[in-house]
């Protein structure tokens, strides 16, 4: 699953240049209302398009909206909220499963800041429950659960050798934490020589039985989105502590000179804000301008994210409110960034 869903994300994340289509609906389970939020989004990103391509051209680019809004069965059959990719080379459909504003937005890249926040929060786990017979290993996320494998456990060694191929074959590479339910001695002997350091030191439930695992799961996801709230205020308290050592930023002019410099280990940005205008990608310089002027101005909060993401940095999202003082964008900058920034300030002083 997790795999599954970096892959979708991953192309549009890293998505750039040449016109970018990106509109987000409101699943409110009424299908004229999102057919009626689709053309809406297809006039605006006509308006945006008339400048920028012959009508030709853009005929062409909205043809794949234009049919999906004649025909609009296949979004009644999405059960959340709806992103909606298009560059001139592919179009994608997705079920996007956290809170999105409706909108369109024509720009040089993606507008990826709620698939950030899908990343974010919609965690995936694995859940090993084990009953007086059996094993059974459930892979799922805040939606969906599924049953991966499960084994009988007439000899315990058989059932570690399984257990250990099912956790390198679905989650080394992820780090998907493993949640045990069950017999606390059979699950001690099961994971005991698995070898793997994402596994919950508690168990979710001292019992299990296959018909119990729904209960489980509420219990479960309760306790990830616990840990997503967790590491909000971990990576808020991870700035307060980089303010003191001068390894933070809060200006977002000097952010962005410190993302293009590649500086930046972990960025902290609002989903409930945009600032439209330009980032000059060489030297940091902003053009912010008080709305959105044509198909090449971008929300910067969300093209600064898409940068440290390309870097290898981190990007955690936030409501305004979780923000210290309601700022729209925070900045850590890693060690040698800190240093090197200080030295470029001091040389500028003694010029």
């Amino acid at each position: 699953m997790l795999s599954s869903k970096n892959t979708t994300l991953k192309p549009l994340l890293e998505s750039e240049d040449g016109i970018h289509l990106t509109a987000y609906l409101v699943n409110r389970g009424n299908i004229h209302d999102l057919e009626l939020q689709l053309r809406t989004a297809v006039i605006e990103a006509a308006e945006w398009l008339a400048s920028a391509v012959s009508p030709e051209d853009r005929e062409r680019f909205l043809e794949p909206l234009n049919n999906l809004a004649k025909d609009a069965r296949i979004l009644g059959q999405m059960k959340g909220n709806i992103g909606l990719f298009r560059t001139f080379e592919m179009f994608r459909i997705l079920n996007v499963p956290v809170e999105v504003e409706p909108l369109c937005h024509v720009a040089t890249s993606f507008h990826v800041k709620p698939l950030l926040r899908w990343l974010q929060t919609d965690r995936e786990f694995l859940l090993l429950g084990i009953d007086k017979q059996a094993a059974y290993l459930y892979m799922g996320n805040q939606e969906h659960l599924r049953l991966v494998d499960s084994i009988w456990l007439p000899v315990i060694a058989d059932a570690s050798v399984w257990l250990r191929t099912w956790i390198q074959r679905l989650a080394n590479t992820a780090n998907i934490k493993l949640f045990v339910a069950g017999d606390k001695v059979a699950i001690e002997g099961l994971v005991s020589d698995l070898r793997y350091s994402h596994v919950a030191k508690t168990p979710i439930a001292s019992s299990f039985s296959p018909q119990d695992v729904g209960d489980i799961c509420l219990s479960l996801r309760k306790v990830l989105a616990d840990e997503a709230k967790k590491d909000l205020d971990k990576a808020l308290l991870e700035f307060r502590f980089a303010e003191e050592g001068n390894r933070a930023r809060k200006n977002i002019f000097k952010i962005a000179k410190a993302v293009v410099q590649g500086k930046v280990r972990k960025l902290i940005v609002t989903d409930e804000l945009s600032i439209f205008g330009k980032i000059d990608r060489k030297s940091g310089g902003l053009a912010i301008h008080p709305f959105d002027l044509d198909h090449e101005d971008d929300d910067i909060l969300d093209d600064l994210a898409q940068i440290v993401l390309s870097q290898g940095g981190e990007v955690v999202i936030a409501k305004r409110n979780e923000i210290p003082k309601g700022r729209p964008i925070l900045a850590i900058l890693d060690d040698e960034g800190s240093a090197l920034e200080k030295r470029a300030e001091l040389q500028q002083r003694f010029e």
